[in-house]
């Protein structure tokens, strides 16, 4: 049997087992590299939310500023899990801005309604572009682009290996080996590509861990760098120190159905009383209509 582009199946095998592990080896440098980038360090001291977005993401941005709101007092926790606004607070920071424009547009809204939905706003969102400028975070669209780039040689050994299981098909070779391998190489290119939902560079690392030590002292932050929100822009609400916010933060229960069950099982009582008032069963001269109790005992066994 002709042996096809003149190597075994064994030689191709071992020869594809090589060029992985290589192509792999890049695709892991390549994703390292990206994490180690270091620029000039930023300019002046990073805020609260700045190391909010560092840890957490825009979530935690939002989470940050409304326990820095609510120890200002510009927020004020009420029951179930709500907070309201109290007077007419001005905020400079866009943030704070947006968190006390959707409280003003609630009488009461939940902590974590009003967590998720300013997560959803351009605010926190520009924080991560400003965060990218000062070399503290890696840009979403340049770390996409390097992903691709470390897995180019790993896509061009799969092409490879695609066109080698064609040509063993056409001379009825076995192709079970290099079917697992291309599977495998599938999975690796898929997996390698998946970005972290946040890159940090060398930069952005050092600031986090100052951050941790004590080091946080205000500048463009913008909630004023009050205890509580320097702990929730590090470990999120969970961290906050008061116990019942960090209960309210989090989803409340939805309401148990067999609630509603007893209430339509009494809407059912009343409605096959009501049925007996009907008549079918009780007398004339029965007391009926005085309550469902009396066609059972009265009248209607007659």
């Amino acid at each position: 049997m002709e042996r096809p582009w003149g190597l075994s199946g064994p030689e191709f095998l071992e020869l594809y087992w090589i060029a992985l592990a290589v192509s792999l080896a890049f695709a892991l440098y390549v994703r390292v590299r990206l994490r180690g980038t270091r620029g000039a360090s930023p300019a002046g001291v990073l805020g609260v939310l700045d190391i909010a977005y560092l840890t957490g993401g825009p979530r935690r941005v939002v989470e940050a500023s409304v326990a820095g709101l609510i120890d200002s007092g510009a927020l004020v926790p009420a029951r179930n899990g709500a907070v309201r606004l109290v007077g007419t607070p001005v905020a400079d920071h866009p943030v704070d801005q947006a968190v006390l424009a959707d409280a003003k547009r609630y009488q009461y809204r939940t902590l974590t309604l009003l967590i998720t939905s300013v997560s959803e706003h351009d605010a926190p969102h520009a924080i991560g572009r400003r965060l990218s400028e000062l070399d503290c975070l890696v840009a979403p669209d340049v770390v996409r682009r390097r992903l691709r780039t470390g897995v180019a040689p790993m896509a061009l050994l799969f092409v490879v290996g695609v066109a080698r299981w064609v040509t063993q098909q056409v001379v009825n070779a076995p192709v079970w080996p290099l079917t697992l391998l291309l599977v495998l190489t599938g999975l690796l290119i898929w997996g390698l590509l998946q970005p972290a939902s946040r890159t940090l560079t060398a930069n952005g690392r050092d600031a986090v861990a100052k951050a941790r030590a004590g080091e946080v002292t205000g500048g463009w932050g913008g909630t004023g760098s009050t205890k509580a929100a320097e702990l929730v822009a590090l470990n999120g609400f969970g961290g906050h120190p008061d116990i019942t916010l960090r209960a309210a933060a989090r989803p409340r229960p939805r309401p148990r159905v067999a609630s509603s069950g007893g209430s339509a099982a009494g809407s059912f009582g009343a409605t096959t009383g009501g049925g007996c008032g009907g008549g079918s069963s009780c007398s004339s001269g029965s007391s009926c209509g005085g309550g469902g109790g009396g066609c059972g005992g009265g009248g209607g066994g007659g």
